[in-house]
This record gives C-alpha cells, structure tokens and sequence, in this order.
C-alpha cells in the first residue's frame, strides 16, 4: 500500500523518477525474457511502505547488470524461448557438433531447456537434481525416451499430447542424482557436486549452462567468477536467482550475515 507522509526526508506520493526510455511489457506474455533493456515503466507513485536507499542503489545495479551490452546485429539474431533470449550466433548449428555439451542443473519434473537443446539444437545433455522424487521425473529417472534420433520426439508427442507431459530426448541426455553446490559433499542425505568438476576437460566455448538451484547458486557463481579458466569454457549461462532463499548449501557462506548482507551479496555477485 501507499503510505501519504514522507519518509525519512522522501516523500513516498511523489513519482517515482526513472530514464525517459519508453517501453511496454510483452503483450500476451508478459513474463517471457526478451532483447533489450529490461521494461520498467514509472510508477505513478510510490508502491512500498518504506525507501531504503541501499536497496535502490542495489536495485539500479542489477538493472545495469540485466541490461544487455549487444545487439541483434552482432548476435545475428536472438532465439527466444520461454525465459531464455539466446544469441543466435552462440547456439550450436542444427545439427549435432562434437564436444558441445549442455548442463542443466535443477530440473525438477521436466526441462524444457534440456530438451530444447537436445530436440533442436541437436546437442547432448546432462541434468541434475537431488530434490525431485525419481517417480515424478521421467527424465531423472531415465524413462524419458532417450536419443531417439532426428524427429523421433514429434510422433511422441502427438501420441501423448493427452498427456499433462510428453518428455523427449532426440539427442542423448544422461541423468545425475546430485545438486550442484560450491562443494563436493553431502548434506541432509542429498550428493552436490561442483561445477568445476563438470567442467574438466572442457575445452573454451564447449559447455552450455543452466543453473535453477533455488539459492544454491550464489557460492558457485563466486567460485565460478573467481576462475577465468572455467569461464572461458562456458558459451552460454542461464541463471535463475534467488535473492530471499537460504538454501543448506550456502549456509557456511551466509553465516554472520544479516538480511542485508546476504542480499548485498548476491548482487555484488551479479552486478560486480
């Protein structure tokens, strides 16, 4: 709700001032990634109880780190998928390319992304996940059709679409019964792994990432950031954050912080 008298010195009814750049949110699918500066039109007044400038400078960070620094030109065009705006010239061909590999770590019941990889992009996959019942998981407990070969997942689709799912490889895809965490170890009876270790032997440009972790991703992007040699193997990186979760793996990382501290950590992290 909106709160009438100033706050702190900041009167919370003024408008909110922000970049004369205009924009309209996407019409039909509002939530879908796309080119472009991030669209966010001023608010005619205030809507927060509070105006807590660290969160504002952090918040103006972020959006300078969301905001991509290349155009369609260069990129040859995007491919947009779902929350994915992909750089056409960054995506292997449409036919399979040896020592191209996808990693998608968190993929609950279904992901859709290492199917995409694998259907359209013609790319084996990897995909990760501890948390997920193996029953609700085709993928993960390796009854989704598997490297079916060119078009072998479009019938199966047409004969489940009945179905609430219709899970399919074209291309190989292994699963892997681990999370991924900034260490090798168990805890609370689940297996994390690093992403240094799946990124061994890698050569540069090799390896398509996804990472959907829920919290578990802030200590592996620090380590991640600290390493130009895995970085460079990296072509490209999906990352969903997760700002107000305290995932088990991260809690020696966060130990001492308060609130403020472990968000500030994460956007330092993404926002340099």
């Amino acid at each position: 709700s909106v709160v009438g008298a100033p706050v702190g010195g900041l009167d919370l009814r003024a408008p909110v001032p922000w970049p004369a750049v205009s924009c309209e949110y996407m019409k039909g699918n509002p939530q879908s990634s796309r080119p472009g500066r991030p669209c966010l039109p001023p608010a005619n007044v205030w809507p927060y109880e509070t105006r807590t400038p660290w969160k504002l400078e952090l918040g103006e960070r972020l959006l300078v780190a969301a905001t991509p620094a290349i155009g369609e030109g260069p990129c040859g065009g995007f491919e947009l998928f779902g929350d994915q705006s992909w750089c056409r010239k960054a995506l292997p061909s449409q036919s399979s390319q040896p020592g191209i590999l996808g990693l998608s770590f968190g993929i609950e019941e279904r992901d859709m992304w290492s199917e995409t990889f694998s259907n359209q992009f013609k790319t084996p996959t990897k995909v990760f996940d501890c948390f997920i019942p193996l029953e609700k998981s085709p993928p993960m407990s390796g009854t989704a059709p598997n490297a079916t070969g060119h078009a072998g997942c479009e019938g199966k689709a047409r004969e489940d679409r009945h179905l609430s799912f219709s899970h399919c490889y074209e291309t190989a895809y292994w699963p892997v019964r681990a999370c991924l965490g900034s260490n090798s170890e168990t805890l609370e009876g689940r297996t994390y792994e690093t992403l240094d270790t799946h990124l061994r032997g890698r050569q540069p440009l090799s390896a398509h990432v996804k990472i959907d972790v829920d919290g578990s991703e802030w200590s592996v992007l620090e380590r991640l950031i600290a390493s130009d040699e895995d970085m460079d193997k990296i072509r490209t990186l999906d990352m969903e954050v997760h700002f107000g979760f305290r995932a088990g793996s991260e809690r020696r990382a966060v130990e001492g912080l308060d609130a403020q501290g472990r968000i500030q950590r994460g956007g330092e992290n993404i926002g340099g």
